[in-house]
C-alpha cells in the first residue's frame, strides 16, 4: 500500500506541475499578470478588496485564462479601492503608491499601497414619524446602524431597508422613508436621521390571475391563497411566498406575483399573479455513468416521460426506466445488469390546499456487496406544505426484496449449503412495511453550494407486520448541517447524524435490508462506501452486514482557490453498532470513545450541476506503541459477526477459523459530484 500511495502522489504532483500556468508575454506586449497585492490594509480584508477590482491575476492552470496587464483598468482600480474604503467609513483612505513589478520574463505583479486613515464613527441616529405606525415600530427591532460604530453605506442603507420592511409587512404598503447623513470629516463623525411617512394602512384585496390557458385560474388563485388572504393586513413578504407556492405546481415556466395599484378609498391592495404555461408532456433520454471511487462503477441509459396535467386538475405522472451494467470492484468483486423502473403519480391539493397525495412504485434489480436483489417498493405519501422552507411528509411504505448471494448467520454443519438463511426474512425474501414521517427545515442560502444557514431533518419509521410477514421496529434518523462563512473565500461546514434501529418484541437480528452502514463520499471518508460496518468473512472476502446504530459527522473547512476551483480540509468521525435483536443495542454508537476518525484533503471543480469532488481520507491511528506493524496501528471495523467460526475449503475440511478483527485500508479515495453535505 505505501508504494502504491507513493506512486499515486507522484503522479498527481506530475500532473499538477504539467498543468501549472506558464504563459508569458512576448517582447513589446503587455506582461501577463501573475500577482496582485494590497499592502497597508489592516482594518479591511485585502483579499476582499482585490476581488472587487478589474485587475486580476491569471489563473494557476494551463487550461485557464492568462490575463495581461491593462494600464487603463489599473488606473480606474486605484479609484475603486478608495471608493471601497469610503463605502466602509474610511473617508481619508488613499492609494499612495501603485507599482508594477517584474515577476520573470514577460510576467508582472501589481502592488498597491494603501493608507487607511481614521474611520468615521456614528455619533447619533434619529428616527422620526415611526410612532404613527406602532405595529411597524414593534417589528423593526434594532437597526443595523448604531451610535459608536463605524459608519458604512451598507448599514446606512440597510437601516432604511429595515424600516421599510417593517412598515410594508404590517399594512403600510405605500410607506416612505427618507434618510440623511451629515459627515463631519474633521471630527471623523456622522449624524444620521430617518424620517418615516407611513401613509394609509392597507389590507389584501382580490387576487387576479393572468396568463393561464389550460390551467384553471381558480386553481392558481387557490394556491396563491395559501399565503395571501384577502382582508388580512398587507404584508409584502407574502408575495414571494405565494410566488413559490404557484411555481411549485410544476406547470409554469415563469411566475410573478406583484401588487396592483392600491385603492386608498377602500384601503385595499389587489394582487396580480402572472404566469406562463409550459408544455405538459416531456420526454427525456440519455446515457449516464456512476462512479464510487474504487468501490463501484456503472454505466446506464435512462428514458423518462412526464405529464404534468394527467387527466386534468394538475395531476402529475412520471415514468422512468434506467438500465445498465455495474462492476463492484472492491472485494467481493461482482458484476451484472442493474435496472430501475419507476412510476410516480401526484395529486396537488388532494386533501386540502396544503396537503397533496403522492404514490411511487419502483422495481429494481441491484447489486450490493452483501447481496444481490430484486425489489418492489411502494410508497404512498401526503406531503404537507407548511411553509416555504419547512417540509412534512408522512407516508406508508411497502418494500419487498428477493435476495441472492446474501450474507447472514452460517450453519457450520452444512458448509456446502448455498445461500444462508436470513434472520427475520422468509427464506430469501425480506419484507418491510412501515409508516414514515419526515420533517425538515432548509435554511441554506444555496442547496448546491451553501455558504451560510442551517439544514435539519428528522426521519422516523414504525415497522409492522403485514399478513404475518415483516418486522416490527422503530427507526430514528435525525441529521443537522450548518454553514458559517469566515470570509469571502472561506466557509466552515459541519454535519452530524445519529441513527437508531429499535426492534419491538422481535427475536433475532433485523433484516439486512433495514440496517445501517457508514463510510463513503457522503459519510465517513476514511472508509469506502458502506465499509464502516460490522462484517462477516465469506469465501475469503470481507462483507459489510450493517448494524442497529449509526453515528457519524464531519467538520470541513472549504476554501475558494479560483472562480472554479476549491479545496477542503476535513475531519470525519463515525461508528456503526452490531446487529442485534436487543432494543438498546444501538446505544453503543452513543459512546464517543468508540468513534473512529479520519482526516483528509479534497479538491472541488464547480459545474452548473454542482462541484465535481475528489477527496482523500486517512484514518487516524489508535495504536502508537512501539513495534506494532504499520497496518495494525489503525482501528478495526466495529465487529466481526462470525468471529471464531470454522473456515472450510472446497472439500469441506476445516482450514482455520474466522479472525476476531479486521481492518480496512487506512486510506480511501473518493470521486463524486456534489458537496459531501
Amino acid at each position: 500500500m505505501p508504494r502504491r500511495l507513493a506512486l499515486s502522489l507522484a503522479s498527481l504532483l506530475a500532473l499538477s506541475a504539467a498543468g501549472c500556468m506558464t504563459a508569458r508575454a512576448k517582447p513589446g506586449e503587455e506582461p501577463v499578470l501573475y500577482g496582485l497585492e494590497i499592502q497597508g490594509a489592516h482594518a479591511l480584508d485585502a483579499d476582499d478588496i482585490a476581488s472587487k477590482l478589474a485587475t486580476q491575476p491569471s489563473d494557476r492552470w494551463a487550461w485557464q485564462e492568462a490575463r495581461r496587464l491593462d494600464a487603463d483598468a489599473l488606473a480606474v482600480d486605484r479609484k475603486r479601492v478608495e471608493a471601497y474604503y469610503r463605502e466602509r467609513g474610511f473617508y481619508d483612505a488613499k492609494v499612495v503608491d501603485v507599482q508594477v513589478r517584474p515577476d520573470g520574463p514577460g510576467r508582472a505583479k501589481v502592488v498597491m499601497r494603501v493608507e487607511e486613515g481614521e474611520p468615521v464613527l456614528v455619533r447619533s441616529v434619529e428616527v422620526s414619524g415611526l410612532d404613527a405606525a406602532p405595529e411597524a415600530k414593534a417589528r423593526v427591532g434594532a437597526l443595523p446602524i448604531r451610535p459608536g460604530e463605524r459608519f458604512t453605506e451598507r448599514d446606512y442603507d440597510g437601516a432604511r431597508g429595515a424600516l421599510l420592511h417593517a412598515l410594508r409587512n404590517t399594512g403600510w404598503a405605500d410607506a416612505a422613508v427618507t434618510q440623511r447623513a451629515q459627515i463631519l470629516p474633521a471630527e471623523h463623525a456622522a449624524e444620521v436621521r430617518y424620517e418615516v411617512t407611513p401613509g394609509t394602512r392597507y389590507r389584501f384585496g382580490p387576487v387576479f390571475v393572468a396568463g393561464t390557458a389550460a390551467v384553471p385560474r381558480d386553481r392558481v388563485r387557490e394556491q396563491a391563497g395559501i399565503e395571501i388572504h384577502p382582508g388580512d393586513w398587507f404584508a409584502e413578504d407574502q408575495l414571494a411566498k405565494a410566488q413559490t407556492r404557484v411555481f411549485d405546481l410544476g406547470v409554469f415556466g415563469a411566475v410573478r406575483v406583484t401588487r396592483g395599484a392600491p385603492d386608498p378609498q377602500r384601503a385595499v391592495v389587489p394582487i396580480v399573479v402572472a404566469v406562463r404555461e409550459v408544455p405538459f408532456r416531456t420526454l427525456r433520454a440519455g446515457p449516464g455513468v456512476g462512479v464510487q471511487a474504487n468501490t463501484r462503477w456503472d454505466v446506464n441509459a435512462t428514458v423518462g416521460w412526464s405529464h404534468r396535467n394527467f387527466m386534468g386538475d394538475l395531476r402529475k405522472l412520471h415514468l422512468e426506466l434506467r438500465a445498465g451494467y455495474a462492476w463492484l470492484v472492491a472485494r467481493p468483486r461482482k458484476e451484472g445488469p442493474i435496472a430501475l423502473a419507476t412510476a410516480e403519480f401526484s395529486q396537488p391539493g388532494a386533501i386540502s390546499r396544503r396537503i397533496d397525495a403522492t404514490a411511487r412504485l419502483e422495481i429494481e434489480r441491484g447489486l450490493e456487496q452483501a447481496y444481490d436483489f430484486w425489489s418492489e417498493r411502494l410508497r404512498v405519501g401526503f406531503p404537507v406544505r407548511l411553509a416555504t422552507r419547512l417540509t412534512l411528509v408522512p407516508s406508508w411504505n411497502l418494500e419487498v426484496y428477493q435476495l441472492q448471494n446474501a450474507v447472514s448467520t452460517f450453519d457450520p454443519t452444512q458448509p456446502a449449503k448455498q445461500g444462508p438463511e436470513l434472520q427475520n426474512c422468509q427464506g430469501s425474501v425480506c419484507l418491510l412495511s412501515y409508516l414514515e414521517q419526515r420533517v425538515g427545515w432548509d435554511g441554506r442560502n444555496d442547496p448546491l453550494n451553501p455558504r451560510r444557514g442551517v439544514w435539519v431533518m428528522l426521519a422516523v419509521q414504525e415497522g409492522f407486520n403485514v399478513g404475518g410477514y415483516g418486522y416490527r421496529y422503530l427507526r430514528f434518523l435525525p441529521e443537522a448541517r450548518g454553514f458559517l462563512p469566515l470570509g469571502q473565500k472561506l466557509v466552515l461546514a459541519a454535519r452530524a447524524r445519529v441513527g437508531a434501529l429499535v426492534p419491538v418484541n422481535q427475536s433475532g437480528e433485523p433484516p439486512i435490508v433495514a440496517r445501517f452502514t457508514a463510510g463513503g463520499p457522503q459519510s465517513m471518508r476514511g472508509y469506502y462506501t458502506g465499509r464502516l460496518a460490522p462484517m462477516v468473512l465469506r469465501d475469503g472476502d470481507w462483507v459489510p452486514v450493517g448494524g442497529n446504530g449509526l453515528a457519524d459527522g464531519s467538520l470541513e473547512l472549504r476554501l475558494d482557490l479560483t472562480r472554479t476551483w476549491g479545496a477542503a480540509l476535513f475531519v470525519d468521525g463515525g461508528n456503526v453498532s452490531r446487529p442485534s435483536g436487543v432494543p438498546t443495542a444501538y446505544r453503543d454508537v452513543l459512546d464517543p470513545t468508540r468513534l473512529q476518525w479520519a482526516g483528509g484533503l479534497g479538491l472541488r471543480y464547480r459545474t452548473p450541476f454542482g462541484p465535481v469532488r475528489f477527496d482523500v481520507g486517512v484514518q487516524v491511528p489508535t495504536n502508537l506503541a512501539a513495534g506494532v506493524p504499520f497496518d495494525q496501528r489503525f482501528p478495526a471495523v466495529p465487529s466481526v459477526e462470525n468471529a471464531g467460526a470454522p473456515i472450510y475449503d472446497k472439500a469441506g475440511n476445516v482450514v482455520g477459523t474466522v479472525p476476531a478483527t479486521h481492518r480496512e485500508p487506512w486510506i480511501a479515495f473518493h470521486l463524486s459530484i456534489g458537496e459531501a453535505f
